[in-house]
């Protein structure tokens, strides 16, 4: 009899533990995944557009005067500046009245410029930015130097240049 109420205590006792296993929560699992991602080059300009640079007055035949202006070029690698519009980037009043015009880029990241170049060799080398891991901007300044012929002053008025920067990734 003894070992009859021992397996009757005993199977009670089983019986009263049987919801608290089957309510346990279940052991943690775990999962891997893989992520990939791809960071397109970005080379772009802060506008379509730079301002426009105002030069002073240029009042004597042997003055030369110059002024730029900032664009901001956000990139993330390396790329080049280069510009192809060699007609219309000299200063000029009309065709036969044109003033010797040299332009100059100065890179604000790293303080580089290039030296001053007659519009029609300027950059015939192209400019290279190198990019400075974390820094995605840099500002550049397009100056231009203005000065009259020696041998013919400009007319009198207003003269105007167009000059367009293109961006390209280094090679």
């Amino acid at each position: 009899m003894r070992v009859c109420l021992f397996i009757t205590a005993s199977a009670v006792f089983a019986l009263s533990l049987a919801p608290n296993l089957v309510l346990a929560p279940p052991p943690p699992a775990s999962a891997t995944c893989n992520i990939s991602c791809t960071v397109v080059g970005i080379a772009e300009w802060s506008d379509t557009s730079s301002p426009t640079i105002n030069l002073p007055d240029l009042t004597t035949q042997n003055s030369q005067i110059s002024a730029g202006t900032p664009l901001m070029l956000y990139t993330n690698g390396d790329v080049e500046i280069n510009f192809n519009n060699f007609v219309s980037a000299q200063l000029s009043k009309d065709d036969n009245h044109k003033l010797i015009t040299e332009y100059m880029l100065k890179y604000h990241t790293d303080g580089a410029t290039t030296v001053w170049s007659n519009y029609g060799s300027f950059l015939n080398n192209d400019s290279t930015i190198k990019h400075i891991s974390g820094n995605g901007a840099t500002g550049v300044t397009l100056s231009a130097r203005i000065s009259n012929d020696s041998r013919a002053l400009g007319d009198s008025g207003g003269s105007n240049a167009t000059l367009t920067l293109t961006v390209c990734w280094k090679s």
